[in-house]
C-alpha cells in the first residue's frame, strides 16, 4: 500500500552517500548488539543490553524518516530493517523464556544459527534484486524512464527457516563452558573489546585462544575446587584482558 501523499512530502530527501554511511554504521551496531545479547544468553554477561537496544531502535526509526532515490540503497535499508526485526523477535522470545523458567541454551544456539542463515539469505536476495533493477534501469532509454515518484516493489520476505533439533553438548558444567559455541562468543567479545581499545588483533586467532583456554581452565577449576568457570573481559591500563574465574 503506497504511503499517503502528506507522509511522502514530509520525508526529508537524504544524500545517498550519507545514507550509505549510516547503513554501514547500523550494520556494525546490529552486529555488536547481537554479540551482546549472545553473551547474556550464554551466561557471559549478567544483564541484557537494554540501553544499547533502545538507542539502536531510535536510529532505526530515523532510518525510516529519510527518502533516498538510489534503488540499491533502498533495498539495503529494507535488508537492514528485516535483519533487525528478525533478531528482535529472537531476543524477545528468549527473554520471555528466561522469565518463564523454560530457557535452554542449546535451543537458543539452534535458533540463532537458523536466524543467521535466514538473515544471510534475505541479504543476498536483496542484493541480487538491487543489481537486476539497476541494470534494467541503465538499459531503459531516457523516454521510457519511469515517472518521478514511481514506487519500486520491495523483495518478497524470505520464508521462515525452522531451527534444527538441538544437539547435546554434554550437559551443564565445564564441558559446556569450553564448547565451541561458548568459546566463540567469548572470543568475539574479546576481539571487540580489543578493537575498542585500539589494540592490534591481526595475530589473534580463535583456534589459539580456544586451545589455551581448554588447556589452562581445567587445571584452574581443579585447583580452586570449583564446579565451573565464568569468563570476564576487563579493561586495565587501556587494554582488554580475558579472565577465567572459577565459580
Amino acid at each position: 500500500m503506497p504511503a499517503p501523499q502528506g507522509e511522502i512530502l514530509n520525508r526529508k530527501i537524504v544524500d545517498g552517500g550519507e545514507m550509505a554511511k549510516e547503513c554501514g554504521e547500523l550494520e556494525e551496531a546490529i552486529a555488536a548488539l547481537r554479540m551482546s545479547y549472545e553473551q547474556y544468553f550464554l551466561g557471559i554477561e549478567r544483564k541484557p543490553p537494554t540501553l544499547e537496544h533502545n538507542e539502536l531502535k531510535k536510529r532505526m526509526q530515523k532510518l525510516k524518516s529519510g527518502f533516498v532515490r538510489q534503488t540499491a540503497i533502498k533495498f539495503r535499508i529494507q535488508s537492514i530493517q528485516a535483519k533487525f526485526t528478525t533478531y528482535e523477535r529472537l531476543w524477545s522470545r528468549t527473554l520471555q523464556e528466561m522469565e518463564n523458567g523454560v530457557y535452554r541454551r542449546d535451543l537458543f544456539k539452534a535458533r540463532l544459527h537458523a536466524q543467521e542463515r535466514a538473515a544471510k539469505e534475505a541479504e543476498k536476495a536483496s542484493e541480487k534484486i538491487a543489481e537486476r533493477v539497476e541494470k534494467a534501469q541503465a538499459q531503459v532509454p531516457a523516454q521510457a524512464t519511469p515517472a518521478k515518484g514511481t514506487a519500486v516493489q520491495p523483495p518478497a520476505a524470505p520464508k521462515a527457516v525452522r531451527p534444527p533439533p538441538p544437539a547435546s553438548n554434554g550437559g551443564p558444567g565445564l564441558g559446556d563452558a569450553l564448547s565451541d559455541a561458548k568459546l566463540k562468543a567469548v572470543f568475539n567479545a574479546y576481539v571487540t573489546a580489543k578493537k575498542r581499545c585500539q589494540e592490534d588483533v591481526s595475530k589473534l586467532s580463535f583456534e589459539q585462544v580456544a586451545a589455551n583456554l581448554r588447556k589452562q581452565v581445567p587445571d584452574l577449576v581443579k585447583k580452586a575446587g570449583a564446579q565451573g568457570v565464568e569468563f570476564k573481559i576487563v579493561i586495565k591500563d587501556g587494554k582488554a584482558i580475558l579472565r577465567a574465574l572459577p565459580k
